[in-house]
């Protein structure tokens, strides 16, 4: 196994104990014997599989860091701005996708770091896989034959149990992503409270919920920034809570 000292790996016999840590993230009701606990430099992931890929694991999450930080030395306005950045045929394929979802969606590319870590990483891993599920920090890619329920996490006096969400195998694998105003570490220049979004890709579901949740300010913004994103043909499915409204459109349904 790749020696690293910033890499630990934790196969976890119970990962109920590791969903319940105190910060936000997507649980999704999975079962299966090979469950990992990882811990990279800035990344914080659980990774669920059919088969066992504790090997392939370490070599994953490095070249994903190694491409981005190579890049972002040669190009450090990438992880600082807050605008889209123009995408360079030039550029590594990971950096293009993130680059691409920048400008679609009018965000800086970084607002999809965490997607691109789980659909990267799910290039990697998902081969002989019927079931995958990469969750980093709150955002996820999931792979599997079945219809799937995932978990929304979010902090509410109006919403008092989590919510659920179903997703139906035709349109797996795909990334769920979340942005809050009110919760978490990562940046939003809005006041949601959850801004969920289901796209096929990660990367795509990232930046979507991203400049989706910027768009929130009150509940009264609910209906016009439903109506706005609907025309993004790559995004699934979006749901959208500010203090008691919650706004939920595309193909999932709340169960």
């Amino acid at each position: 196994m790749l020696a690293d000292k910033n890499l630990t790996i934790e196969r976890l016999f119970n990962h109920n104990a590791f969903l319940n840590k105190d910060i936000y993230r997507f649980l999704v009701d999975c079962k299966s014997n090979f469950n990992w606990k990882v811990s990279y430099k800035y990344s914080d992931l659980f990774i669920v599989s059919s088969t066992d890929i504790s090997l392939k694991i370490p070599y994953a999450i490095t070249g994903f860091y190694d491409i981005v930080e190579e890049f972002i030395k040669n190009n450090p306005v990438f992880a600082k701005t807050y605008n889209a950045f123009k995408v360079d045929e030039q550029f590594p394929e990971i950096i293009k996708k993130m680059c691409i979802a920048s400008e679609i969606f009018n965000v800086g590319p970084m607002a999809s770091i965490a997607g691109a870590v789980c659909e990267f990483m799910a290039a990697k891993l998902s081969q002989k896989n019927s079931y995958l599920a990469i969750e980093n920090g709150g955002d996820i890619y999931i792979k599997s034959k079945h219809d799937i329920i995932a978990g929304l996490f979010l902090k509410s006096k109006y919403f008092k149990e989590n919510l659920k969400i179903r997703i139906k195998k035709e349109f797996l694998p795909c990334g769920i992503a979340s942005s809050s105003g009110t919760l978490g570490h990562s940046v939003s220049l809005g006041k949601s409270d959850l801004a969920a979004v289901v796209c096929k890709s990660p990367i795509f579901a990232d930046s979507a919920a991203t400049a989706i949740g910027n768009m929130i300010d009150t509940k009264n913004d609910i209906n016009k920034t439903l109506d706005h994103f609907k025309t993004f043909d790559m995004i699934l499915g979006m749901v959208i809570i500010k203090d008691d409204e919650i706004g939920l459109y595309g193909k999932i349904e709340l169960v």
